[in-house]
């Protein structure tokens, strides 16, 4: 090798060690302020952690809960397993869609569900007995369906 080869080589050698001190130094700053929770974007410190990770997330009294507008969970419905619902049960379920649709109109079902305290899989008769009866309408597929009053 010349002269000039072995200066680059040096150089490129120097800036590489230079360049691992500096990786290193900022991977230990950044675990460093992981542990204590310093540093994270505001979406990551409220996302769900997922199973199998070794921190487990801070639990907060029911009230602080409450008052940070956490949204409530569906009921779950009080029937047994398999049991099918009453017709004045469904009656008054396919009315309270109907209202809620009419009020809300361009709503898909997850929302209505989270409105009206219940389960998607509980809506999901009723919902068809109105399109059925044409007094809603439907535009989207799937997940992005949504529904209007007629």
């Amino acid at each position: 090798m010349n002269n000039v080869e072995t200066e680059i080589k040096s150089h490129v050698d120097a800036f590489v060690s230079q360049l691992s001190g500096l990786v290193r130094k900022a991977a230990l700053e950044a675990v460093a302020n992981a542990l204590r929770g310093e540093g994270q974007p505001a979406a990551a410190a409220a996302a769900p952690r997922k199973a199998g990770r070794a921190k487990a997330a801070p639990q907060q009294p029911a009230e602080v809960k409450k008052a940070v507008g956490r949204p409530a969970r569906a009921a779950k419905p009080t029937r047994k397993k398999g049991e099918k619902r009453s017709k004045e049960e469904l009656a008054a379920m396919t009315q309270k869609v109907l209202e809620h649709i009419r009020s809300n109109s361009g709503q898909g079902v997850e929302q209505i569900a989270k409105d009206l305290g219940t389960t998607t899989k509980e809506l999901t008769l009723p919902i068809r007995k109105l399109l059925v009866e044409k007094k809603i309408t439907s535009k989207g597929e799937k997940r992005a369906t949504k529904y209007f009053s007629r």
